[in-house]
């Protein structure tokens, strides 16, 4: 049976209310549950609860992939979110007049971040991490969510205020542009080469089959799934934005998990977005389709295990195989040896490099989930799409206690390499 949640009075204070409001949005979109909007929001099931759980203000970026996931209007909800911020701000520092001549200029946010690998080289891991996934969320998790009544830090206030005035400056700049030019591009049109367009939101069609929320600088459409193809034309942050389906492309790292993926989204008129730069994933069991200049999907894969050189009581996994980008690795072992019977897969990690080998060092440094003298644990290798895209594509192995493994690969049983499969690729 599903937990309850804590109940939210909203007549307590405007974070409350705001809460209030948010649970509200839920129930009307379905009631869905916080896993299932966690598939389409990209944001972990435990960080879209905290968002309306009334004990803090929710980051801007979860807020808006919660509303999304919901259906919500995502410009209204972001007007909302700025009014509850400000009106959280201890009086002295919202009373302050502003002084632009000390106003620091926001960081800039590239559109797509670089596809910097996530390990060139081997790096210890530690297993025993609980199986929970935390798709798509961002670097310290919650930790970003800002509590009701501690004051801000200045550097933070002053670039919240800067995006409020930027976003006033854009709706009036907006009020005077020519209608023609917010116009969202028609199926099959096409901008010329190197020139971008910034649009309005576009209307989420009703054959879309996932959607995905915008964010950061925005996001660039592409003719093809590679970054050297001239920019067609940008959306800007914020947007709600209906998918047809995904094909694979350039590898790009994930603006706010840092994990890889290959996955290009594609719009309803032939464009195409790069996963790793919107909150959203396609639904569970939704293959890749094919688009002009896309990549072949994996097909195979081999693990290797050998015995970790740099320290006693590790192993060295490498894994290769064909058309493989990204990797990623899980062992199958009971938190405590006294209860062997309740093993489960644990993720080890994830790797994405420009080719093979994709190597790493496993340690098991609890002496509770240290195997015994004849014991073997499994490990698998998968190859991924990216965080949450795991592929049929995998190779099983047994390590054994002195570093080495089994010559042959072991045999799983369908839900164990379901389970293996998704482990290994879960948002690490």
């Amino acid at each position: 049976m599903a937990r309850h949640e804590r109940p939210v009075d909203p007549t307590a204070g405007p974070l409350s209310s705001f809460a209030h409001e948010l649970r509200k949005l839920r129930v009307e979109a379905g009631n869905p549950t916080y896993r299932r909007l966690a598939e389409v929001a990209g944001y972990s099931a435990s960080t879209l609860s905290a968002a309306a759980s009334g004990i803090r203000q929710p980051s801007l970026d979860v807020l808006l992939a919660y509303v999304g996931a919901c259906g919500g209007d995502t410009a209204q909800w972001r007007q909302r979110w700025l009014e509850l911020d400000e009106e959280l701000r201890p009086a002295s520092l919202a009373s302050a007049p502003a002084d632009p001549a000390r106003a620091e200029t926001p960081d800039p946010t590239p559109a797509e971040p670089l596809a910097t690998p996530l390990a060139e080289s081997p790096s210890a891991v530690t297993a025993g991490e609980p199986l929970v996934p935390a798709t798509d969320e961002p670097t310290g998790g919650p930790a970003h969510d800002r509590p009701a009544s501690p004051p801000r830090h200045r550097k933070l206030r002053r670039r919240l205020a800067l995006a409020a005035v930027a976003v006033a400056g854009l709706a009036g700049t907006a009020a005077v542009v020519p209608m023609t030019q917010l116009r969202w591009p028609a199926s099959g049109a096409t901008a010329a080469a190197g020139t971008t367009t910034t649009t309005a939101c576009p209307a989420t069609t009703t054959d879309a089959a996932f959607t995905a929320v915008t964010y950061g600088g925005g996001v660039h459409v592409r003719s093809e799934p590679r970054r050297d193809q001239g920019i067609l034309y940008t959306i800007p942050p914020g947007c709600v934005v209906g998918l047809t389906g995904y094909c694979l492309g350039e590898r790009i790292t994930d603006s706010t998990s840092q994990t890889p993926d290959i996955r290009w989204f594609s719009l309803a008129d032939g464009g195409l977005i790069a996963s790793g730069v919107v909150h959203g994933n396609p639904p569970t069991g939704l293959e890749p389709s094919r688009c002009k200049g896309d990549r072949p999907g994996p097909t195979a894969i081999a693990l290797a295990i050998a015995p970790d050189l740099t320290g006693p009581g590790g192993w060295r996994l490498s894994a290769t195989g064909t058309h493989v980008e990204i990797v990623g690795f899980a062992a199958y072992y009971a938190d405590d040896p006294a209860l062997p019977a309740e093993r489960r897969w644990h993720q080890i990690g994830m790797t994405g490099t420009a080719a093979p080998p994709f190597d790493l060092v496993w340690k098991l440094d609890r002496p509770s989930v240290q195997p015994g003298p004849t014991a073997e644990i499994p490990v698998a290798a998968v190859a991924c799409l990216g965080g949450g895209a795991p592929t049929d594509v995998l190779d099983v192995r047994a390590a054994r206690p002195d570093g080495s493994s089994t010559a042959e690969a072991l045999p799983l049983a369908a839900d164990q390499r379901l389970a293996a499969r998704r482990t290994a690729c879960l948002y690490p």
